[in-house]
């Protein structure tokens, strides 16, 4: 009995020591240098891209969505997911540090197929994809939006 007391003692004493001990994650790369950075905030109302030549100004970039995001297949079947979006973007500048300027309203007859291409919004980035590489039921699809934004012109709103 006195002996596994003993023994319990001297594991305890062990593990003790071996946990004040500081080991590295991997022992052959030395800790890293930590850089703080600062956190912006705010919602703006699409990118802000600054000018190479630094003439302090802000340029803000609003896509016209056409259509919300979806699942667009390609003719081999393969999806992309994607809002439809229109060739004309909504740009204004406005000086770094002031407010962001209200955007211009939307064109009223926005393009949506120009040269046989379309244009999606993937990872907020806009991609051109040609419109035969669509399946035809997103051909069907555009189309009818083609149709219901040409009415929509034709009746003045």
């Amino acid at each position: 009995m006195k002996s596994w007391s003993i023994w319990t003692l001297s594991l305890a004493g062990v593990m003790l020591c071996s946990a004040q001990v500081d080991f590295p994650g991997n022992p052959l790369v030395g800790p890293k240098k930590y850089t703080k950075r600062e956190v912006g905030g705010g919602a703006e109302p699409g990118a802000s891209v600054e000018s190479p030549t630094g003439s302090g100004m802000a340029r803000y970039v609003t896509h016209v969505i056409l259509y919300d995001t979806r699942f667009w297949t390609s003719v081999e079947g393969k999806p992309l997911a994607g809002k439809l979006v229109a060739f004309e973007d909504l740009v204004v500048t406005a000086p770094k540090g002031a407010p962001v300027p209200p955007m211009p309203a939307p064109p009223v007859k926005p393009t949506v197929v120009q040269d046989g291409n379309v244009r999606l919004l993937v990872d907020r980035k806009p991609v051109v994809v040609p419109l035969a590489r669509l399946s035809w039921q997103d051909r069907e699809l555009i189309d009818g939006i083609q149709a219901a934004l040409d009415k929509k012109a034709a009746e003045g709103r």
